[in-house]
């Protein structure tokens, strides 16, 4: 799943239009596969702080909706909350970006989910983070990817 450089969208990825706090991020790039949904926005130079870089706060939102739409499918598509999200940034990124989500649940229960992420751009790690989830087993999200 590696993007082609200038972060143009390799095949096989289908554009998914996003509501809320996570449309300004653009849109939401899915592909399913054996694996799962993997995710991936594409960002440009709206996307980026003073120095010309995207802004941190940008690769944490969409960390965030990322591993909270893996979450919601682990969780059968119950509704799911972010408790806590530990990020690190592993290195700057410049637009235009192809940012790719390669996310796995490590622990599910009935109430608590632990995720973990890294982003990527042209194959190159960007962010990790890990994070739980609360999920309400009684309540399904209307949410869509």
């Amino acid at each position: 799943m590696k993007s082609t450089p200038g972060g143009t969208p390799p095949a096989g990825w289908t554009r998914r239009e996003m509501k809320g706090i996570p449309a300004s991020l653009g849109a939401l790039w899915t592909q399913r596969d054996h694996d799962g949904w993997h995710y991936a926005v594409q960002l440009d130079e709206s996307h980026t702080n003073a120095q010309g870089f995207i802004h941190g706060g940008v690769l944490m939102t969409f960390m965030d909706h990322g591993l909270s739409l893996l979450v919601w499918e682990a969780a059968g598509r119950a509704m799911s909350s972010t408790i806590h999200l530990d990020s690190h940034f592993l290195q700057a990124v410049r637009p235009p970006a192809f940012i790719e989500l390669h996310g796995q649940i490590l622990r599910q229960g009935r109430r608590l989910a632990f995720a973990r992420g890294v982003l990527r751009a042209d194959g190159e790690e960007v962010m990790e983070a890990t994070g739980v989830w609360s999920i309400s087993p009684s309540s399904h999200s209307p949410a869509n990817p």
